[in-house]
């Protein structure tokens, strides 16, 4: 047994860590279990005043509850010999909150969460430098039957502060294909202002991303570190003072031992959500980096350039590229996703510089780059030699540029669509050499190719050269597939910026899979069925459209080249690109919107589709729903991510947002916690949402106005208290529980920090006694003016 909290505790002097100055440094063993049979997180959370420095000597340190002192400031723990925190099963803690202090370190701890349903994660909400240091998490988060967080949220509040993660390991992961019921890596909030420096860390197989940061306008830096096998994405971040340098992006699930099956993995993740945070976000760095594709069911790029993203330069970086079908780097065309996820204001170009591409991926080509003028390729080696490959592709992107670089492919170097691309200099032969030294422990992995020396680049050239140049060309132009079934070819429908939703189904004779967001639209079998409005749908398939159906605007692509949609299909002869220009009346792809909606209308009026959107307008805590409709349903964010049966959606939000089209009317709607939701773009109260409300209209939506109440702590010291009521109902939406609220009563208290709350009918009374300054509906107020 160790210490507990009979022994006399007695306080060190003074001590700098860190560069750090704490006014005392207390001894956990002197309160604390070290057997870890006796939780310990009480007398934890009690001591954490500011000026205070715990030290861990080596033990076993029982966490079944969180420690949230608050904001105190000079605050930190550290584990000097290798203290390890064990979180008991069935047991979810926050093993450190700390919410708006300065100078906060937390440091040396193994935390064991092997026990079976145990997760433990850290946040650091905080106004300037957090140093989390050292700390790694042993065992798989589970898979639980709610959202989990992310192992670490930490935010700087300050625009001028920086924190630091150094050295965090989490190579156990979460349950693949969980996403958000399992565990991320780490996370900065829509509440980060500052910059966040995440160094030499190793995060694999989380089910939410390894880092996820694309939520606010800080600045997001990652050097160096492995990010391996990790769903969604391994690093997901933007801005003009972000970057990611130095390390190591692979996805290798032959490397992996998990339980679940990936939904998507993608390698770097350039994309944000404008609305999130007040102001706009654009650019973003990838340098000196090696990123890897191999075996994965579903990846489509090392670096996908969300429809969202705006620019971005990738400098001096290698790619191994051997998944067929996959790309070194995609840029997607810059579209609205959503009313709510605006595009990144301009530029938008794609910068590829230094770089190397090598590998055995057949199909597709290395670079694409749709919709991104002035973009460029220049000074790169490419060398993917394997059956249907080409180099660079752009597609209706003015004034971009490849040059001055080796594209050795069996397909075309540049495959121009819609555009002239100005090039110089480019050598259509010899061989790559990877030159990018990644100090990882993949460098010697990497190097081979996936390890099978017969089939790597030595051996590319004279095996298939000679027998692909007649399938590789001839396919560009053709939407028959008249081709071998084993040839991929791309479909895709382009909403082109419409803010009307378009539907569509259609059949191959082969296979068919999404490639932009799997899982967004309904594939089932040969078949898919799905709806487009401002953005893309693209679509890997073999073997020949037999049927094609669509009720509304939207252009079609088939290997990049625009067809008429009314000749996909198998009654249809589509190897004449030219019938396109002439299209009649009846084309859903013609301009005229009197033809389209004349076709149209009479078989939607009965069965009028609406978007309810659930968003949890980036809040930590899970929210709960439920809901039937009187006709369809389907999720249109992520299907499957949340259950759809028949006509009934159960499902929960946190920081993200469900989205779902449905027909007829809203028959029952409960929710347990905050949200902000919305019918056909307009926000209601989900009070109104039952079997007396008509989704059919929006006059006929009782709506009941929501308002926000904001109470900011400026980051002073001083705390400030405040006290009110409503007439209607109350919730809070910062971090629901921190603060008291019963039924239309709210008491609470904020240092540096932010209280948001949502609330129904009129403030009733309103007390502040401290400063802070007090926002209705985001406008600045006299809080004597309220109540």
């Amino acid at each position: 047994m160790g210490a507990t909290s009979a022994v006399v505790e007695n306080a060190a002097a003074a001590q700098t860590v860190r560069g750090i100055t704490f006014d005392r440094v207390l001894n956990a063993a002197d309160f604390c279990d070290t057997s870890g049979n006796s939780d310990c997180s009480g007398a934890i959370e009690s001591r954490l005043n500011s000026g205070t420095l715990i030290k861990f000597p080596k033990g076993t340190y029982k966490i079944a509850n969180s420690i949230y002192p608050g904001g105190p400031s000079n605050v930190g723990m550290i584990a000097e010999d290798g203290a390890t925190l064990k979180i008991p099963a069935n047991t979810e803690p926050t093993v450190f909150l700390n919410k708006g202090g300065r100078n906060v370190l937390f440091e040396g701890f193994t935390i064991d969460q092997t026990a079976s349903g145990a997760f433990a994660n850290m946040k650091f909400l905080c106004e300037r430098n957090a140093q989390i240091r050292d700390i790694e998490i042993v065992g798989r988060a589970p898979a639980a039957d709610h959202r989990l967080d992310q192992h670490i949220l930490c935010d700087v509040h300050d625009p001028n502060g920086t924190s630091v993660i150094e050295r965090f390991v989490a190579k156990d992961g979460g349950v693949l294909g969980e996403y958000r019921n399992s565990a991320g890596g780490i996370q900065a909030t829509p509440a980060h202002h500052g910059t966040l420096k995440i160094i030499d860390c190793h995060i694999e197989e989380m089910s939410n991303s390894a880092i996820y940061a694309t939520r606010n306008d800080g600045n997001i830096q990652i050097e160096g570190g492995v990010y391996r096998n990790n769903d969604v994405s391994q690093v997901r971040f933007m801005g003009p003072n972000s970057y990611v340098d130095g390390a190591l992006i692979e996805i290798d699930m032959s490397k992996a031992n998990n339980p679940g099956t990936p939904r998507k993995m993608r390698g770097v993740w350039i994309e944000t959500k404008q609305s999130k945070f007040d102001g706009t976000k654009n650019g973003g760095y990838v340098r000196n980096s090696t990123l890897i594709v191999r075996d994965s069911p579903n990846t489509i790029e090392a670096i996908d350039l969300d429809e969202t993203g705006g620019w971005l330069e990738v400098e001096n970086c290698d790619f191994i590229i051997d998944r067929d079908g996959s790309r070194a780097i995609t840029g997607y065309k810059p579209t609205d996703k959503a009313s709510n996820y605006p595009k990144a204001p301009k530029p938008w170009d794609l910068k590829v510089t230094n770089c190397t591409v090598k590998g055995t991926a057949a199909n597709r080509e290395s670079v694409k780059v749709v919709g991104r003028p002035s973009s460029s390729v220049e000074n790169v080696c490419i060398q993917q030699t394997a059956s249907g490959r080409d180099g660079v592709t752009v597609v209706d992107a003015p004034d971009c540029f490849v040059g001055n670089s080796t594209i050795n492919v069996a397909g075309q170097p540049v495959n121009e669509v819609d555009v002239n691309v100005q090039t110089t200099d480019i050598q259509t032969s010899g061989s790559c050499s990877l030159t990018v030294d990644s100090g990882t422990d993949s460098t010697t992995d990497s190097s081979t190719d996936s390890g099978t020396d017969s089939t790597t680049d030595s051996t590319d050239d004279s095996t298939t050269d000679s027998t692909t140049d007649s399938s590789t060309d001839s396919t560009d132009d053709s939407t028959t597939d008249s081709t071998s079934d084993s040839n991929t070819h791309e479909l895709v429908i382009d909403g082109d910026g419409s803010s009307q939703l378009t539907n569509y189904e259609f059949t191959v004779s082969g296979s068919v899979e999404q490639t932009d967001d799997p899982g967004e639209d309904n594939v089932v079998g040969s078949t898919v069925s799905g709806a487009v409005a401002a953005g893309l749908d693209s679509f890997d398939y073999t073997g020949e459209i037999t049927a094609f159906t669509i009720d509304g605007p939207a252009k079609i692509y088939v290997d990049g080249s625009q067809v008429d949609p009314a000749s996909l299909g198998g009654s249809t002869d589509s190897t004449d690109d030219s019938t396109t220009d002439s299209s009649t009346d009846s084309s859903t792809d013609s301009t005229d919107d009197s033809t389209t909606d004349s076709s149209t209308d009479s078989s939607t009026d009965s069965t009028t589709t609406h978007e309810l959107v659930i968003d949890g307008e980036g809040r930590s805590d899970l929210t709960n729903y439920e809901f039937t409709v009187s006709g369809s349903v389907e999720q249109t964010d992520d299907p499957g991510e949340d259950n759809v049966s028949g006509s009934s959606v159960t499902g929960a939000v946190g920081g993200g947002l469900d989205s779902f089209d449905y027909t007829g009317e809203i028959t029952s709607f409960s929710i347990d916690g905050p949200a902000k939701v919305t019918v056909d773009g307009q926000e209601v109260d989900p009070a109104t949402l039952d079997g007396s409300t008509d989704s059919s209209s929006d006059s006929d939506q009782t709506v009941e106005t929501v308002s926000k109440l904001t109470i900011d702590g400026m980051g002073t010291d001083d705390l400030a208290h405040y006290r009110f009521s409503v007439s209607g109902s109350v919730k809070q939406v910062d971090d629901p529980g921190e603060d008291t609220v019963v039924k239309n009563k709210v008491r609470g208290a904020t240092r540096r920090g932010i209280d948001e709350f949502e609330f129904t009918g009129q403030i009733t009374s309103f007390a502040l006694k401290g400063p802070a300054r007090v926002y209705l509906d985001d406008t600045k107020v006299d809080p004597d003016t309220l109540g």
